[in-house]
């Protein structure tokens, strides 16, 4: 038996209701959270288990405080690796058009006027087959990306209608998730989504109010687009006739961080923060030089904590604490696939129409045509054999389990994309304890 690699624990806190120094300590392994006495913690850390007392011994055997482990980095490599094996959720994601309304100054794709073909469609859902008739699977969920989704409405019609019966004659469920800028997505849009199209999920991005937002995010054309965006927020978030999930991403850098605490409180005076989840994302590279302009991680991770405890007291819905994540993207899962308007394949969903990466683009693993292409699955997929190696810092980090190593792409490209968790974590599990203290 020894105490875990993998654990995050807080400096002491004196707790005066019992008058003892106490520790929040974070196991990664489960997502568990404990708060021990400090004399806990130090006998965790000397293993002098015997002077546990044996309901604690037992607790933190369950959530993996204490291991019987000779290594722990291979038990949980093989545990994400048994997750992308056994995954019975067929996951695929479809940009039905190459075009995007938005010209966001960040974004490295390039959008052109064009739709998939009937014939690609008709090419997708024959591979769609190919995949079920494995009989692996018990539900078939896809993503609609963008470019801009919901400009590819009639190619999203027609693929669903299919893609639906195709699930049902093999005795798979169903259900469909968006992404989109929000700048269509009208009440009558919302409805088609929603009631026909079987979107459960919708992620619409806002980068802080109109005067921070509007400068990029804007039309092609320079027209603003917030203001449209925010009421078609603000209308389908009070829709209680349809049955879905609402996210709402803030993408920030230099440029813009000022304009969370703005975008919060002006959510928050329409009444619909307890109605939405909402979460900020650092503007990375997409190609470019996007990350340039980024705040550091340790900036980012300071001003995170301080925009969750504004989001608890206006009321909105947080978890601060980081949950499992075995499969860390579609990278690592052997058969999902992004299928772009062109018929390109991916197993990543950053590198679609994204010139940087040449033409044919780099990163394609295939083609619906079947013609050869310069990608190979196994460049992001073998992401978690790379790591047992050694090959990136996530072999000796604690927030492992939880990250699942974020972005195996951007270790490719040099650029360690260590979540803001990694940075923040003791002040999350404080912030936790203080939450819970006043519940």
């Amino acid at each position: 038996m020894k105490f875990t690699n993998y654990y995050i624990a807080t400096q002491a806190i004196f707790d005066e209701l019992e008058s003892k120094n106490k520790v929040v300590i974070f196991a990664s392994r489960t997502s568990n959270v404990r708060v021990i006495d400090e004399e806990i913690l130090n006998i965790l850390v000397s293993e002098r288990f015997d002077l546990l007392p044996e309901e604690i011994f037992q607790d933190f055997l369950d959530i993996k405080l204490i291991v019987n482990d000779d290594s722990e980095l291979l038990t949980i490599l093989n545990r994400n690796n048994g997750a992308a094996i056994n995954d019975d959720d067929l996951y695929l994601v479809v940009q039905p058009t190459a075009y995007c309304q938005l010209g966001c100054h960040y974004c490295g794709q390039e959008h052109r006027s064009i739709m998939m073909s009937e014939e690609d469609q008709q090419r997708f859902i024959e591979r769609a087959r190919q995949k079920l008739e494995t009989k692996k699977f018990k539900s078939l969920s896809i993503g609609w990306f963008g470019a801009e989704p919901l400009i590819g409405l009639p190619v999203m019609k027609a693929l669903t209608s299919e893609l639906k019966a195709l699930a049902a004659s093999y005795n798979c469920s169903y259900n469909a998730k968006i992404v989109t800028n929000g700048l269509a997505l009208t009440n009558n849009v919302a409805t088609e989504l929603v009631q026909e199209l079987g979107i459960s999920a919708i992620e619409i991005t806002l980068d802080g109010v109109a005067e921070y937002h509007d400068m990029r995010r804007m039309q092609k054309n320079g027209l603003p687009t917030f203001d449209k965006i925010f009421a078609n927020v603000v209308n389908l978030a009070n829709r209680q006739d349809l049955d879905f999930n609402l996210s709402i991403r803030c993408n920030v850098d230099y440029d813009n961080y000022e304009s969370v605490s703005l975008l919060l409180h002006e959510l928050a005076a329409a009444g619909i923060q307890d109605k939405i989840s909402f979460y900020v994302a650092p503007i990375h590279s997409w190609g470019n030089d996007a990350h340039k302009k980024s705040l550091s991680k340790e900036e980012f991770a300071s001003l995170e904590i301080n925009w969750f405890v504004e989001m608890l007291e206006l009321g909105f819905k947080t978890n601060f604490i980081p949950e499992q994540k075995p499969l860390v993207c579609m990278a690592v899962m052997p058969d999902a696939e992004l299928v772009d308007a062109y018929g390109n394949i991916f197993n990543c969903s950053e590198v679609s129409y994204v010139p940087t990466y040449g033409t044919p683009n780099e990163y394609a693993i295939d083609h619906l045509l079947g013609k050869p292409m310069p990608g190979k699955r196994e460049r992001l997929g073998n992401f978690n054999q790379r790591v047992l190696k050694g090959e990136f810092d996530c072999a000796t980090c604690p927030m492992l389990p939880v990250c699942g190593g974020a972005c195996p792409k951007s270790w490719l490209e040099g650029m360690a994309p260590c979540p803001s968790t990694k940075h923040n974590i003791q002040e999350r599990l404080l912030l936790a304890y203080a939450v819970s203290r006043l519940s």
